[in-house]
């Protein structure tokens, strides 16, 4: 067991730190021909260096004693456009599921009905009102939306379809739009349903990609492979809350958004059996999203220790607040090892019968959070001030983050979702 340094409430950030100048032209508003063809930064946290390759050789670079993570979630066509009784356009953004379930691959495969909360644009929508698909497109689909409920931006809005020979997935597949991020200036477009997704995408429910993944190709995963490098999967669906700026001085006024992981029992024991036979080392997360669902995973194991094998479990999910990690009590600031705390997820699994586990992470990483389960990580570049700048410099440490940003802008780096990429070795 080690000794948490981290009692208490979260650490205090100038936030303002973390702002560097980014140029409209840095930010990458198609992605390159070739996947793997991108640059690729090379930082050692441990002596600063910093050298340059490309994306295809990432296979050399990744550490052999390790665990390649990739997070399979797959993006989905979540963007509607519909239109009020009197004519007036209206967008749709369905972010989370809520009937028939809570898990957005049941209900994409819904028939009939089912309701989402989504985020809405257009004026003067209130509950009772039905919204219909344009006629004159899509004469075909029978597709209506009724807004059941609304505050502000958000809408709680149940769908109906008539023809029982369809799924929810299948009408977003047909009038559906790639919800490309906000900064990316231009209206999606066919090429963004394929490279706006992971080439080992597989579970449905995201509305903005996992974009370490997205310089993957089946050959470099192949070779990564054949180098000794072993390649398991995680689940989180990323929200549009990922695009959320910090707001105000203080971060711990920020609500950090909720978002769903799923983790299967027999991958919960490998990363376990991971941890016991390579106590010193670490995994290589894939993105930021991968980082946060493998960190999360530890704290829930580690509440499930703590707490004599009592989780907060809600509707099925098992959950982790923003402040947990912060915030351990005098009586639990013995904190096990990696190895300990995935053993009891795995133990908890397996008790419960489980073949995955289903959890609700809030996790927010910064500057003093000590990570546990990482020791690589591959991230392309993130907006100014963002949560996710923070998650990099708290992974590479502070004058590191800006000596990497430094390099990127001066080598003409490609920046955000569609640009190039990075990875940190510990």
């Amino acid at each position: 067991m080690t000794k948490n340094n981290l009692s208490g409430k979260m650490p205090e950030t100038d936030l303002d730190k973390y702002f560097y100048d980014l140029p409209k032209e840095k930010i990458a508003d198609y992605p390159l021909e070739e996947r793997a063809s991108g640059k690729l930064l090379v930082a050692d946290v441990n002596t600063g260096e910093i050298n340059h390759k490309v994306f295809n050789d990432i296979s050399e670079i990744i550490p052999k004693d390790t665990i390649l993570v990739l997070n399979s979630t797959k993006v989905i066509a979540a963007r509607i456009f519909m239109k009020k009784p009197t004519g007036g356009k209206v967008e749709l953004l369905c972010v989370d599921p809520v009937s028939p379930s809570v898990d957005p691959q049941v209900t994409m495969l819904s028939r009939n009905t089912c309701k989402w909360k989504c985020l809405v644009g257009g004026r003067n929508l209130n509950p009772g009102m039905i919204l219909n698909l344009d006629k004159t497109v899509y004469a075909d689909i029978s597709l209506t939306a009724m807004i059941v409920e609304r505050i502000d931006n958000e809408a709680l809005v149940e769908f109906s379809y008539e023809d029982k020979n369809i799924t929810f997935a299948d009408i977003l597949d047909i009038i559906g739009n790639i919800p490309l991020p906000p900064y990316i200036k231009r209206e999606a477009e066919e090429q963004d349903k394929e490279r706006y997704q992971t080439v080992y995408a597989e579970a449905d429910g995201s509305v903005a990609a996992p974009t370490a993944g997205l310089h993957f190709t089946p050959e470099v995963l192949s070779a990564i492979k054949e180098n000794g490098t072993e390649i398991l999967n995680v689940t989180l669906h990323v929200g549009p809350g990922t695009f959320k700026p910090i707001e105000g001085d203080d971060i711990s006024d920020h609500n950090m958004h909720v978002e769903q992981f799923s983790v299967s029992t027999e991958n919960i024991k490998a990363f376990a059996s991971f941890f016991k036979n390579n106590p010193n080392s670490g995994l290589t997360a894939t993105g930021t999203t991968s980082l946060r669902t493998l960190e999360s995973m530890y704290w829930i194991g580690a509440k499930l220790l703590l707490r004599k094998g009592k989780a907060a479990i809600t509707d099925g999910f098992l959950t982790l607040s923003q402040f947990e990690p912060y915030n351990i009590t005098e009586s639990e600031d013995k904190l096990p090892g990696c190895a300990e705390s995935f053993v009891a997820l795995a133990r908890f699994a397996d008790s419960e019968n489980l073949r995955e586990i289903h959890c609700k992470t809030q996790l927010f990483i910064v500057p003093g959070y000590d990570i546990k389960t990482v020791k690589t990580l591959i991230t392309n570049y993130h907006m100014p001030k963002s949560t996710l700048i923070l998650l990099v410099a708290t992974f590479a440490g502070y004058d590191l983050w800006r000596k990497i940003y430094e390099a990127a802008l001066e080598n003409d780096y490609r920046f955000l979702s569609y640009g190039d990429s990075s990875v940190l070795l510990r």
